[in-house]
């Protein structure tokens, strides 16, 4: 004690031993997502993250606890009812919390927790909310005479088609199996649950008739769906789609039989996997041609098995599809590999059959079996030498490489010199730098008008267009010919030939996050440059004299090209064979992603915005993004 004071609190410092761990830097995402769960399952708590690296901060504060959570996960969906379903109670010593809203898709997303921990594969406190649910909906259904005219049987897997539910529980002595703490094992927690939503959940359905019918309407269009799927599968067993006996004729198998030896790649069209068959190795590489497949994240499950993509690719792996009937020990190969182009189409093809493997094949991608294969983007030719290269970064290191070999770039008088890779930091810079520009131009900004902004020092952060008069009057001294006019809420600038309308749209630009990241790159590449001018000599000659960072950077990238072909490959198909194996098949030399959920939750919701019936989120996601495509190829 060493005074009074009115604040109370905790204050923990601890820094990550590199002894023990292989990596000590944090990432402020995962920790941000960690937080946000928190703060939605401690209603009230407000809970601040700062990164002191980047200035990156971010707040989580939500009155409505796992309500609000509830409305998060199903922010890009249509609710079919207004408000989420909240259950609240105590029993014997746990505190119990249920959030549930319906939607009008066909998968299910119920998060369960104990203790804020994550169960992931669930326990008592899920099978009693599930056992609890199946059996208050068919009370309430069989009670208020709405299956008369209904057939099939309405199972708790119907009941939960479109559902979203969080379940969270707070108990004194939790029981988890395992060390990881992923599944719940205190046996009395099953019973509070059930009792509890029993109780609350027939209150509910009793004061919101409308409600009640709208859910238990969906559940069993749900039932017809499961039954129609149920013939669909039926039947196409009956033919053979599905079974693993009969593989299809698209599918050039491997010889090896052990699972775990073999890999399957999904190969986009025809032509590419004309090359990967002739390519590959026969022993433990089998290959499968696909064109597009089904969108399934549109689509109900007899609908998805109606696609014979879909069937064909689900024969090939050999686990069927569908609850009760994957089987992950069944699956034919421990490495699916999935090869597309590099253009569009291919990353549409990548975006389809990785909707598919999340929404169908989950279990797979959790055990590491899902792979995106990197073919190379470039190949480089001098002489008789031949080079691979996976992508543009690829492309711009041997660039710089080659540009600034057995070169020397001087700035003024011998005051500063640089020698071969000493030169490579420079051009990167303004690389980096002509990429911000560039984005900013995408803004809609004139490129002569950027220019003169940044040479007159114009900073971002002003809360008003007038407040911009101020720098262009101070233009004159660098462009004596500039003038301007202040107008309503926009000025006319001119200088020369020039004449742009500085409106809204344009002071938006130059107060964006980009422009602000290109003044700060303006300054280190005229700390580079200096006042000076630079020159490019062998130890022989000079070559270049110039006061112009874009003139620099280009006589380099010249200078790498002499003799150079460099082939850009959009298709797989215009590789030869052993071009593909070479590159991309062979385990010695090809580059393989390994597909994997770190966050479940944001995962539901990327999928959710880019691939579901909404289009204005997705809208709203590619206006976000669309200025960080690098290559964007139509």
């Amino acid at each position: 004690m060493v005074g009074e004071t009115k604040k109370r609190g905790t204050k923990i410092i601890f820094f990550p031993d590199d002894e023990i761990f292989e990596t000590t830097e944090f990432s402020f995402d995962i920790l941000s997502q960690r937080l946000r769960e928190l703060a939605f399952l401690n209603a009230g708590v407000k809970i601040k993250i700062v990164d002191e690296r980047t200035e990156k901060v971010h707040e989580f504060f939500y009155e409505g606890g796992i309500r609000s959570f509830v409305e998060y996960l199903n922010k890009n969906k249509t609710p079919i009812h207004p408000q989420p379903i909240f259950i609240n109670g105590e029993k014997g010593g746990v505190e119990m919390e249920i959030a549930m809203q319906y939607n009008d898709s066909y998968d299910e997303k119920v998060f369960s927790f104990a203790n804020n921990i994550n169960t992931h594969e669930g326990g008592t406190h899920l099978v009693g909310f599930k056992a609890a649910l199946t059996r208050t909906m068919n009370t309430y259904a069989n009670t208020n005479n709405l299956l008369k005219n209904v057939k099939e049987n309405i199972s708790g897997e119907d009941l939960r088609e479109g559902l979203t539910a969080v379940i969270s529980v707070k108990i004194s002595q939790p029981q988890f199996e395992g060390q990881t703490k992923t599944k719940l094992g205190n046996s009395e927690v099953k019973g509070y649950v059930e009792t509890l939503m029993n109780e609350k959940l027939a209150t509910y359905l009793e004061e919101n008739p409308q409600i009640a019918k709208r859910i238990l309407e969906k559940s069993i269009d749900a039932a017809r769906a499961r039954e129609a799927a149920r013939r669909a599968r039926d039947l196409t067993r009956r033919k053979g789609a599905l079974e693993v006996g009969t593989l299809p004729g698209k599918l050039a198998d491997c010889q090896e039989k052990d699972p775990a030896l073999c890999e399957l790649f999904l190969v986009e069209g025809d032509s590419a996997g004309g090359s990967a068959k002739q390519g590959r190795d026969r022993k433990y590489q089998a290959i499968l041609p696909l064109r597009k497949i089904l969108n399934v994240e549109k689509a109900r499950f007899d609908k998805m098995l109606s696609s014979q993509e879909i069937r064909t690719l689900i024969a090939a792996l050999g686990t069927s599809v569908g609850k009760g009937d994957f089987d992950i020990a069944k699956l034919r190969y421990h490495r699916i590999i999935i090869m597309t182009d590099a253009d569009v189409d291919g990353s549409h093809i990548l975006t389809l059959l990785l909707t598919f493997f999340f929404r169908q094949m989950l279990e797979l991608i959790e055990r590491g079996y899902l792979y995106i294969a990197q073919p190379p983007l470039y190949k480089i030719k001098r002489g008789k030498k031949e080079q691979y290269l996976k992508n543009e970064a690829a492309l711009q290191s041997y660039l710089l490489e080659e540009g600034t070999e057995d070169l020397i770039l001087r700035f003024g008088s011998d005051e500063r010199t640089y020698r071969g890779k000493q030169i490579i930091p420079l051009l990167r810079q303004i690389i980096e730098h002509q990429s911000l520009f560039g984005k900013v131009v995408k803004k809609g900004v004139n490129e002569e008008l950027l220019k003169i902004f940044l040479k007159s020092g114009v900073k971002s952060g002003l809360e008003e267009i007038s407040e911009l008069e101020p720098y262009l009057a101070r233009m004159k001294e660098n462009f004596p010919d500039a003038d301007y006019m202040p107008g309503d809420q926009k000025i006319i600038f001119m200088l020369g030939n020039l004449r742009v309308s500085i409106d809204q749209h344009i002071f938006d630009a130059i107060n964006s996050y980009e422009y602000d990241l290109l003044v700060e790159s303006q300054r280190k590449v005229e700390a580079i440059m200096g006042n000076v001018a630079a020159t490019v000599a062998t130890e022989e000659k000079q070559l270049l004299e110039t006061e112009s960072h874009e003139e620099l950077l280009a006589f380099f990238l010249e200078t790498a090209k002499k003799g150079l072909y460099i082939q850009r490959y959009k298709g797989l198909g215009e590789m030869n064979p052993e071009q593909l194996w070479e590159t991309t098949m062979h385990p010695e030399n090809r580059l393989l992603l390994q597909v994997k959920i770190e966050d479940t939750v944001e995962a539901e919701e990327i999928f959710t915005v880019l691939m579901g019936d909404q289009v204005e989120p997705r809208r709203e996601f590619i206006e976000l993004n669309a200025l960080n495509v690098s290559n964007l190829d139509i």
